[in-house]
């Protein structure tokens, strides 16, 4: 299968740049199992769900991080620099930091950054930034240290709070405003770690939550931080020659005993999908070779593992009790670990029946997700239906109910 199709034509205009107010009354397309098409909005989603027999709603409650930093160098040039991951420890532990950090980091407007050095000044705080020799695959690393006016020291993410912007899309072709940091965050966020919205989320309001959780269906959790890999366009060629990027995951023992005793679950967001089917193969992969990976490959479901699947007749039952039953937990009772799984169509979806999701970028990895859950025919037809009548596309726009196509 050709990246080639995965293209659509996205007019300017249907590209949405600030979201509606309220978030539940954005646009909602139903997509049956036969790819019939209705419309409607948000708020009617705790039916719409309710109809399709839903049992388990999940989203993603990672939490988006101010990564945008506006830095002036020594000689008074601007610089944008973009954090992506820490260089090295965990998100939290970074974040949690009183030390400083090295991230890798995108820049902009870097070709005269010659002695590698920049500040930059928030409210109560001044980040010092000193770029290291070991950039990588078109990334740059830097350290990051920092004063602050207050007697005590603060944590990384407190400076981040103070004087980092919000890390909007570049297609939306805008600087962020203070409104940002509340609109570009779902109202359930609770985990700090993302460079982009897990932006299927962005549609439930306290309103909408209350109306869910009144017809038996209350959100449950897990995490996937986002990274910037999200927004990579697929390389040229086979859509499987594209080099999928590496996200965390994380997930409680309470919330996997939860989705264990569920049987129609419904994903909001491909980051949401992504983690549950992830959870799916790297289970299967201790099964088969009795070890816990510390990333699952982008491959697994496509080689080895896919034969391995069919022979064992492992399901979502096997997997999640395996995972309770056997799982690297913590002391805590969390797990956690890196997927690089890709998505695309031919891929059987094993977890969910249905999934809540933004209209994609042309040509992203997301719309072979898509492709993947409804079928190649039926995501083209549902794009072109919701053009035509105007959907807002993308981050901020507008989104779909999508029932798992029916398969012989």
């Amino acid at each position: 299968m050709n990246s080639e199709d995965f293209t659509y034509e996205l007019p300017e205009a249907a590209i949405a740049t600030h979201p509606v107010e309220p978030r539940r009354a954005a646009k909602l397309a139903v997509m049956s199992s036969l790819g019939e098409i209705e419309h409607a909005t948000f708020e009617s989603l705790p039916e719409r769900l309710q109809d399709g027999g839903a049992d388990g709603l999940w989203a993603n409650d990672t939490k988006v991080l101010h990564a945008r930093i506006l830095a002036s160098k020594t000689t008074g040039g601007q610089l944008e620099i973009f954090l992506l991951a820490p260089a090295r420890g965990t998100v939290e532990q970074v974040l949690a930091s009183r030390e400083p950090v090295t991230w890798k980091v995108m820049v902009r407007n870097a070709k005269r950054w010659s002695d590698g050095v920049a500040s930059a000044s928030g409210k109560s705080h001044e980040l010092h930034i000193e770029q290291l020799p070991d950039a990588e695959d078109g990334t740059r690393v830097v350290r990051l240290s920092w004063t602050s006016s207050d007697t005590d020291s603060s944590t990384f993410a407190e400076v981040l709070e103070d004087l980092g912007k919000t890390p909007l899309p570049p297609y939306m072709r805008r600087a962020a405003e203070d409104q940002d940091r509340e609109d570009y965050q779902t109202v359930f966020a609770m985990t700090p770690g993302s460079v982009a919205a897990p932006t299927a989320g962005l549609h439930y309001d306290d309103v909408l939550l209350g109306h869910l959780d009144r017809m038996g269906l209350p959100l449950n959790r897990l995490t996937l931080h986002v990274g910037a890999g999200t927004f990579k366009p697929l390389s040229s060629g086979e859509v499987m020659a594209h080099d999928m990027h590496a996200e965390r995951c994380h997930l409680t023992r309470d919330a996997v005993a939860r989705m264990a005793a569920q049987t129609v679950r419904v994903a909001t967001g491909t980051t949401t999908l992504r983690t549950m089917e992830s959870v799916f193969w790297w289970t299967l992969h201790w099964k088969v070779h009795g070890q816990w990976v510390d990333v699952l490959p982008q491959r697994s479901p496509y080689g080895e593992l896919g034969d391995r699947a069919n022979d064992l007749a492992w399901t979502d039952e096997k997997a999640l009790n395996a995972l309770l039953d056997h799982g690297p937990w913590t002391a805590e009772g969390e797990v956690s670990f890196d997927t690089q799984l890709m998505i695309v169509p031919g891929y059987r979806i094993r977890m969910v029946k249905g999934l809540v999701t933004n209209f994609h970028q042309p040509g992203s990895t997301l719309l072979c997700l898509v492709g993947a859950f409804v079928g190649m025919d039926a995501w083209k037809a549902l794009y072109q239906a919701c053009l035509d009548r105007n959907y807002r596309f993308l981050s901020y726009g507008d989104g779909s109910l999508l029932w798992l196509k029916d398969t012989p």
